[in-house]
């Protein structure tokens, strides 16, 4: 009876640890589905961001184009504005030239005896400067 007695006892030990184990492996099929849907969860929310910083990073793109156009745009009108000015200021010059060339030759002619004492007398400054 001895025999009977623990061996009914032991079986119990066996079906208490059976089931133990096999609540623990629930326990644990549990934890792994939880730590699969964490998982997904993780990377949807990854995969929102990215998407989010590549919407900013194209934005950013567009901007950063625009603002160089604009910066091209101003320069190539700033640089047509100083050519024009440029040229108004060398036609002002060409006019002012040609005003003191019509000038010179019109007092030659309305004084050439004066003329040609000033032309003299440069004449005899400069061979003395140079002769020195």
């Amino acid at each position: 009876m001895a025999n009977g007695l623990f061996s009914s006892r032991s079986k119990t030990l066996r079906n208490g640890l059976s089931e133990e184990a096999q609540a623990v492996e629930d326990q644990i099929a549990e934890l792994r589905e939880e730590i699969a849907a964490l998982a997904r969860v993780l990377a949807d929310d990854a995969s929102s961001r990215a998407g989010s910083i590549r919407k900013k990073a194209r934005a950013a793109k567009a901007e950063v184009s625009d603002a160089a156009h604009g910066l091209k745009d101003r320069a190539e009108n700033d640089i047509r504005d100083m050519i024009s000015a440029g040229e108004d200021i060398l036609a002002e010059l060409q006019d002012r030239y040609q005003d003191s060339g019509r000038k010179a030759r019109q007092a030659v002619q309305d004084h050439p005896l004066t003329t040609l004492g000033i032309a003299a007398a440069a004449g005899f400054v400069l061979a003395a400067l140079l002769r020195r």
